[in-house]
């Protein structure tokens, strides 16, 4: 069965760009910013945009297009390409250090992973990374899909005008705050959230590369842009809104410390979902007219817009009712609610909101499962098996759906699992952060994501060389010479700068904390 391909560049520059724009651009953008100094976070942030994501994704995309493999198979297939077993040794020596900092932290779980990473890397090589790269997004699906069970909730609250506090915007924080603590402490409540969001995703993409993600991406994506303008407009025409668009867009130089360098730099690994398997994945449906410095930059264009659209949209209604904006991660469901209740139509506003929060988590939780749908499909069809589609959906979609009862049981605490909360903290030490959901998304965030993305800047950078691989990002028929400067760049970034930006992500996480 012949593999499939994006139709169009802009169906597949909408597609990736939805697998990027999600909770990381209209949930933990804001609140990052709104922890770290507002206008501050977005310059740094927007530096490590071009410096770090753009020259990462394009390197996937380059190698899921050059191989046209699964990420495990590509993995191993580019080594094999550019064999370099220096490099390979030195993410031996990686995954050792990995396995200290896990052992003084008492992760005896992580531990025994990291020293099996030594092995694999040290005698198998690269494809070790592939796999790494597909259980995190998996495992990223697990829990990111109990969030979007909250969105759902939300919805059915907003448009129901159930989510109506009485009081000045100080009651009715506390009000919403109380309503969310509530929520996430019933987890059958949010279990019914969680299978709605999880069958929203699998149905994005059974209906395969053309005819499911692309087509429903290049309805959804014009959709959320247009919702978050009716959101800017209603929140930047409130009283006392300037003071908002101020916070977000001007740069204070008492803000610029290395905490916020190191958060902004976290930040775009989780926004661009790099290390994760997606670009790779993507890339590899992508044909060889299509110019991937083109593609990979306006996916970095559109994905960096959402989220300084996003902060738009929240920060101006939340300086304008008076709330805090370094509310943190509890910014968009313990505060948001509330301020939308102080405005005219707020269930309206509200319910805008979280349908344009769902579409943006959908279209990424859709790129999560169709990286281990590739998977299966294509080992499948390699044993001579019935590869279906439907097939490796559906086994994918009850692994994660499996998993994910972890973080929705244990949303709020490990009370209603107590037998698993003994064992998290026998197995996960220090990392253990009380429950499944914020452990899984801090081993995820802060480890496995910048590990995953360290290895595939040096099996591009360094293995294959950026000399040889840069004209692999161009168009068929189109010459380096008229890309040179831009290439060069891409060359000197994914080398040297990116390299030195993640390990001083491992540096901050490891050593620091």
């Amino acid at each position: 069965m012949a593999r499939e391909n994006w139709t169009s560049s802009l169906g597949f520059i909408l597609a990736a760009a939805g697998s990027a724009i999600g909770l990381g651009n209209i949930w933990k953008f804001p609140y990052l910013a709104g922890e770290h100094g507002g206008g501050s976070f977005v310059l740094v942030y927007l530096i490590c945009i071009v410096i770090i994501g753009l020259p990462v994704m394009c390197a996937e995309m380059l190698v899921g297009r050059h191989t046209r493999r699964n990420v495990i198979n590509a993995m191993g297939k580019v080594e094999r390409i550019a064999p370099h077993p220096a490099v390979r040794y030195f993410m031996a020596a990686l995954a050792a250090a990995a396995a200290v900092a896990f052992a003084i932290n008492g992760a005896w779980l992580m531990t025994v992973v990291s020293l099996l990473g030594v092995w694999f890397f040290a005698l198998r090589g690269f494809a070790i990374l592939g796999w790494i790269a597909a259980a995190v997004a998996l495992a990223i699906l697990s829990y990111y899909a109990a969030i979007g069970g909250w969105i759902v909730e939300y919805i059915w609250r907003s448009a129901t005008g159930a989510l109506s506090f009485s009081g000045d915007i100080a009651a009715a924080e506390k009000g919403a705050q109380t309503f969310f603590a509530e929520y996430i402490s019933d987890p059958w409540r949010v279990l019914v959230g969680f299978l709605i969001f999880m069958g929203l995703t699998a149905g994005m993409i059974f209906g395969g590369i053309r005819s499911g993600i692309e087509r429903i991406c290049k309805f959804l994506m014009p959709l959320l842009f247009i919702l978050l303008l009716v959101v800017i407009v209603r929140s930047v025409t409130l009283p006392g809104a300037w003071e908002g668009v101020k916070f977000i867009t001007r740069p204070t130089m008492d803000a610029f410390t290395p905490e916020v360098m190191l958060m902004a730099m976290g930040q775009v690994f989780y926004s661009l979902s790099l290390g994760m398997a997606i670009s790779v994945t993507y890339g590899s449906y992508l044909g060889r007219e299509h110019n991937i410095l083109r593609s990979a930059g306006w996916v970095a264009v559109l994905d960096t817009l959402m989220a300084i659209l996003a902060g738009f949209a929240i920060f101006p209604a939340v300086f304008a009712a008076g709330a805090d904006p370094a509310a943190g991660p509890g910014l968009i469901f313990g505060v948001l609610p509330a301020v939308f209740d102080t405005m005219w139509l707020g269930p309206v506003w509200a319910t805008c909101f979280f349908v344009m929060l769902l579409i943006a988590a959908v279209t990424s939780s859709a790129s999560l499962l169709e990286c281990g749908a590739t998977i299966l499909i294509e080992r499948w069809r390699r044993g001579h098996k019935r590869g279906s589609r439907t097939r490796a959906v559906a086994v994918t979609f009850v692994l994660c759906t499996v998993l994910g009862l972890l973080s929705v049981f244990s949303t709020a605490d490990w009370s209603h699992l107590p037998g698993f909360e003994r064992g998290a903290k026998f197995l996960m030490g220090a990392l253990d952060k009380g429950n499944w959901l914020d452990t899984l998304d801090n081993l995820a965030s802060n480890w496995i994501l910048p590990f995953s993305a360290l290895g595939s800047v040096l099996i591009v950078g360094w293995c294959w060389t950026g000399r040889r691989a840069a004209p692999e990002l161009l168009a068929a028929g189109e010459s380096p010479r008229d890309y040179r400067a831009l290439l060069g760049c891409w060359c000197f970034f994914l080398r040297w700068v990116a390299p030195i930006g993640i390990a001083l992500i491992f540096f901050n996480v490891a050593i620091l904390g």
